[in-house]
């Protein structure tokens, strides 16, 4: 009996212990491969390239996938939402690169200004 209840209490240690560092740890991120080619996929409609007001439509839509796409959340430390941010900041300027329109770039710019 007193075999199984030590044998008991030195498992309950161990979990607790377990739990205990993955707790204090924080979330984990995956690491990112910085010499891999990023692609981000994004679906829109050509018409929505051709008029600022579309393309000020358009910015809303590509910055809700964006951060979803980067993730983050409440409990992140300062360096993981530096790096969420910085995820953001880059992927929305490529992404507008990668349109080639003048409208989308003007809405942007609009947005970056206030």
């Amino acid at each position: 009996m007193k075999t199984t209840t030590s044998t008991n209490l030195i498992a309950c240690a161990v979990i607790v212990g377990a739990f205990t560092v993955g707790f204090a740890s924080g979330p984990a991120f995956a690491q990112v491969d910085r010499d891999a080619p990023f692609e981000f996929q994004f679906s829109y409609s050509p018409s929505e390239l051709a008029t600022v007001p579309q393309a000020e439509s358009l910015l809303v839509r590509l910055e809700q996938d964006v951060r979803r796409h980067c993730g983050g959340n409440r409990k992140m430390s300062i360096d993981e939402r530096r790096f969420v941010e910085t995820c953001i900041d880059t992927t929305m300027k490529d992404s507008i690169a990668k349109f080639g329109s003048p409208a989308v770039a003007q809405a942007f710019q609009s947005r970056a200004d206030g």
